[in-house]
């Protein structure tokens, strides 16, 4: 029995801010948190997202209220 060569798996994106975000939206966007956990996570994507052009920077603000 011969073994398949692996095939190399290789990122389509970067691990950037905007991306980091978008994922963080993706999963928990509608989803309610505990409020203690909630407010701190709130507050570091929101730290973060200065980072991002202004249109999304203030979605992103949007999205968390």
């Amino acid at each position: 029995m011969s073994l398949r060569p692996v095939k190399q798996i290789t990122a389509v994106h970067k691990n950037d801010i905007e991306w980091i975000i978008s994922l963080w939206l993706a999963i928990h966007g509608g989803d309610p948190v505990p409020e203690r956990i909630g407010v701190e996570v709130g507050n570091i994507i929101k730290g973060l997202s200065v980072h991002l052009p202004a249109a999304q920077a203030k979605a992103v603000t949007a999205a968390l209220h």
